[in-house]
């Protein structure tokens, strides 16, 4: 589907996120998936809701726990409170937050996970995407689209209000933005700074939960906007099961105490 990764609007339209690349006609202007949004929509959230689910957390969490878990949490307390060993206990415990990092009441655990920004594969990124140079790529110009839509209005319903029947659909509100055309190719990258094999299934398994969740990304998603299919690059199955295997089995084995953990450190 057509993405729509916004930096904000000129006039009334939505414009995309772009990055300025240096090209040899010059430098130009080219629409990318941020490193930060792929991280909280393909991993941090995905990743977060499975566990709330196999958890049984649903309604019995707070605001601030949260807050914690899907959008990385604030420091509330003094810093002079550092512990170690409850940074290793978090670490421990919950390998997803490990991955992505957080921030308890009193202190900073920073995450192992680096994620790569999403490049458009096109011909002004052709340095970035050596493995499609050679098939004859098309311009960023090219992949670049538009939509418009128009607000509903109750007039024209037919359901009768306090003014009577209205069948005037007038002063209907048009809005529009870019999109990057439907059957466009990103390429991105995630970096696991950690040997421990149940870190790698902690973000295998998240990336498969978004691919169930719908595999969105950027704006106008009730729209049908932003849906991709994710695509593993040189990666052994065999290695991508165990992996998830065992983050999903450690991840059981450890509910009970998890969940313990969160409502005495995030309290």
């Amino acid at each position: 589907a057509p993405i729509t990764h916004m930096s904000g609007t000129e006039g009334n339209e939505a414009v995309l996120q772009r990055e300025e690349v240096a090209t040899g006609r010059g430098t130009i202007a080219v629409p990318f998936l941020s490193g930060n949004a792929i991280r909280h929509r393909a991993v941090r959230d995905p990743g977060v809701r499975w566990l709330i689910d196999a958890y049984g957390l649903r309604g019995k969490l707070t605001t601030m726990q949260l807050n914690f878990l899907l959008h990385g949490g604030n420091l509330t307390g003094s810093t002079a409170h550092e512990s170690m060993h409850v940074a290793g206990d978090l670490k421990r415990l919950w390998p997803l937050v490990k991955l992505i990092g957080g921030t308890l009441p009193n202190q900073i655990v920073p995450g192992r996970l680096d994620v790569w920004r999403g490049s458009l594969v096109c011909r002004e990124n052709a340095p970035l995407v050596p493995e499609v140079a050679g098939t004859g790529l098309r311009s960023c110009i090219d992949l670049v689209g538009g939509y418009q839509y128009t607000r509903g209005d109750a007039k024209g319903s037919g359901i009768e209000t306090q003014e009577g029947i209205l069948e005037d659909p007038s002063n209907l509100m048009i809005f529009a933005g870019q999109a990057v055309l439907r059957g466009a190719l990103f390429i991105g990258g995630f970096v696991v700074r950690s040997s421990d094999i149940v870190d790698l299934g902690a973000l295998l398994w998240s990336l498969r939960e978004w691919q169930r969740s719908g595999c969105t990304i950027g704006g106008q998603g009730a729209r049908g906007h932003g849906r991709l299919r994710l695509q593993l690059v040189d990666f052994d199955d065999r290695l991508q099961e165990e992996a998830c295997q065992a983050y999903v089995s450690h991840a059981m084995q450890h509910a009970e105490e998890a969940v313990d953990f969160l409502r005495k450190a995030v309290a």
